[in-house]
């Protein structure tokens, strides 16, 4: 078969254009099998296989695929090549570009429809590819159909070379805590405390700068602990709560 020709496995194509579905043509044998012998239809005979001889036995006729001869190829027409097609494998191009290729109206997305590569599949033209050590095209090729084009994003670059630091253990006023410390001493205090403040609660002898030295700060709300209780044994002797029954004797 050449490129201009298609062979049709279908009986939509068989029958004609204004022909059924697979499923329709299913249920029209199921319903006039089922009015006329109340069972599925029977497997559909392959003998005989004259048309002729089918219809004297009111057989359906055999499934026949339909050739359908299409136009060559116009040179100007969208995806069409010049290049004849390959027939040795060694003699395919080193970047294998697709492009939609177009014939009496229908787009084919495969580069196999291809004229130059009309005589390998995609698995064969992938194979050879390999085979030549090149998972990807050594030469440019247009991948328009796939990737949409890119456009370039002009950043001007910071005015300033330094780093800047998203981290509260960055600043120097919080450099010797870490932050789960430092959140440990906001939720006992009620605020944000330096690692000054931290240093001096922690150890009130500690030498502090008078610049950063501070009175610790006063407690919110007074804590007053309970005193805790002890559970009694399970096997304590109690008194009872409910009264004993003596069935009337004393």
């Amino acid at each position: 078969m050449n490129p201009s020709e298609g062979i049709f496995m279908s009986i939509a194509a068989a029958l004609g254009p204004e022909s059924k579905s697979f499923e329709e043509v299913r249920i029209e044998d199921y319903i006039r099998a089922y009015q006329a012998t109340g069972r599925p239809p029977p497997p559909c005979p392959q003998e005989p296989a004259d048309e002729t001889q089918r219809k004297l036995l009111n057989l359906p006729p055999l499934f026949k695929p339909q050739t359908s001869l299409t136009s060559p190829p116009d040179p100007t027409m969208e995806g069409a090549a010049t290049n004849l097609a390959i027939l040795d494998p060694s003699q395919l191009p080193r970047g294998q570009e697709f492009r939609v290729y177009s014939n009496a109206g229908e787009k084919y997305h495969c580069i196999s429809a291809m004229p130059e590569y009309a005589n390998f599949c995609q698995e064969e033209l992938r194979y050879y590819a390999y085979l030549l050590g090149n998972k990807q095209s050594p030469v440019p090729i247009a991948m328009d159909p796939f990737v949409l084009p890119v456009k370039q994003v002009v950043t001007t670059p910071p005015a300033s070379a330094e780093e800047s630091l998203q981290s509260l253990v960055a600043q120097p006023a919080y450099a010797k805590h870490s932050p789960e410390e430092l959140r440990v001493a906001y939720l006992l205090h009620r605020r944000e405390l330096t690692s000054a403040e931290l240093i001096q609660l922690q150890n009130p002898s500690a030498f502090i700068p008078p610049s950063t030295a501070i009175a610790p700060p006063p407690p919110s709300t007074p804590i007053v602990p309970s005193t805790p209780s002890i559970p009694k044994p399970i096997f304590a002797s109690t008194a009872p709560s409910l009264p004993k029954f003596t069935f009337g004797f004393k």
